[in-house]
């Protein structure tokens, strides 16, 4: 049980530093092999601030200038 806990913790860490560096919700649910509104709902549980849309122009970002 402590290593499914865990994976999960590792999991929610990834998904949470994936949004910081600046990729799109779309882009961490392919990486991951999830679902867009999955990776929403994760974010809103864990308290994450939403970015506006369109807007990124982070490193992950396929709009780069």
């Amino acid at each position: 049980m402590r290593q499914a806990q865990t994976q999960s913790e590792a999991y929610r860490q990834t998904v949470r530093t994936l949004y910081a560096e600046g990729m799109s919700l779309r882009m961490i649910a392919d990486q991951l092999g999830k679902s867009r509104q999955s990776i929403q709902q994760l974010l809103a549980r864990m308290g994450v601030a939403r970015r506006p849309r369109g807007g990124n122009q982070g490193s992950h970002s396929r709009h780069r200038r």
